[in-house]
């Protein structure tokens, strides 16, 4: 009894005991926390992966194209969402555009170029030339006159001339200066003078060709002097002479020379004679105070077609 006693104590004893832990162990699991239930795993295939069709181009776009601003998480049904406006077609290469000022439509790709500015020396008149204009000008040019045309003159004061011209040279090379606005009947008796009268009397007293006419008044919108009457210079029929220069240099000044200067008091009226005829008004030194300075010629018609020199 004894050693069979000590042997259940031994051994039987603590597997009892052990056998009624485990059991009071798990009667007291049960009791005050009990085990959740099992959890089936999910259906990856139906979450992941949806149907293709209209939902899942819809979940695309919303994903890439983010909204502006605070918007609703759904859009709404394609028969319900508003159309996007017409794009304006763009322009092509040949449009036109408003100008600066407004008036006319300018070219892109030819942009307006500013306008020369008109130059009034070479403004055509505004009516057509007469023929005795086209015979006049044609002489000048065998003469060897140099001239451009000039613009219509017509001032409210009366002054006016309808085809004048700007000499700058007249025959044999003779310069005209400064260059003068005259009509060309007067441009024509000034050459045929220089060339065959003025011309030779210099080169004759002087041995030297004349180089320049120095002019001291053409066309002026003025009258006589003291009248009211317009002259002819108001016309660009008139041209005054102020100086003669000759090839070597030497100078003579229209005025009245003392007797210590008889060549150039000799130059003086024989030049002033020879005019009487070429022109129709010849003055100059000693006709009065208001020409003791320059020849004073103009092409004035008188009556009978006469002359008026002093």
């Amino acid at each position: 009894m004894t050693i069979a006693l000590r042997r259940w104590l031994l051994i039987g004893f603590p597997c009892v005991a052990a056998l009624l832990a485990i059991g009071a162990a798990g009667s007291f699991a049960q009791t005050e926390s009990p085990l959740p239930p099992r959890m089936e795993a999910p259906d990856l295939k139906q979450e992941v992966v949806p149907e293709a069709g209209e939902d899942d181009a819809d979940t695309r776009n919303d994903s890439e194209e983010p909204a502006e601003g605070e918007q609703a998480d759904t859009l709404p049904p394609s028969s319900e969402a508003p159309l996007p406006s017409e794009r304006p077609e763009l322009p092509t290469d040949t449009a036109k555009e408003p100008a600066a000022d407004g008036d006319q439509p300018v070219d892109k790709e030819s942009p307006r170029e500013p306008e020369p500015k008109p130059k009034v020396t070479a403004k055509p008149s505004s009516t057509k030339m007469p023929g005795e204009e086209v015979a006049c000008r044609a002489k000048l040019r065998e003469l060897g006159v140099t001239f451009r045309e000039h613009a219509p003159l017509s001032e409210p004061e009366g002054c006016s001339a309808a085809h004048p011209i700007t000499v700058s040279q007249l025959p044999d090379g003779v310069m005209l200066e400064p260059e003068a606005v005259l009509t060309c009947a007067m441009a024509e008796a000034t050459a045929r003078f220089v060339k065959d009268q003025a011309g030779p009397i210099l080169e004759k007293e002087f041995g030297s060709e004349l180089s320049t006419v120095n002019q001291v008044s053409s066309y002026v919108c003025r009258p006589r002097n003291g009248t009211n009457k317009l002259s002819e210079h108001a016309f660009a029929n008139a041209l005054d002479w102020g100086a003669l220069i000759l090839a070597d240099g030497t100078r003579i000044d229209v005025q009245g020379y003392k007797r210590s200067e008889p060549r150039r008091t000799r130059i003086i009226q024989a030049i002033r004679d020879a005019a009487c005829g070429p022109f129709k008004t010849v003055l100059g030194p000693g006709s009065d105070a208001d020409h003791a300075d320059h020849f004073h010629f103009d092409l004035a018609q008188r009556r009978n077609g006469g002359t008026f020199c002093q």
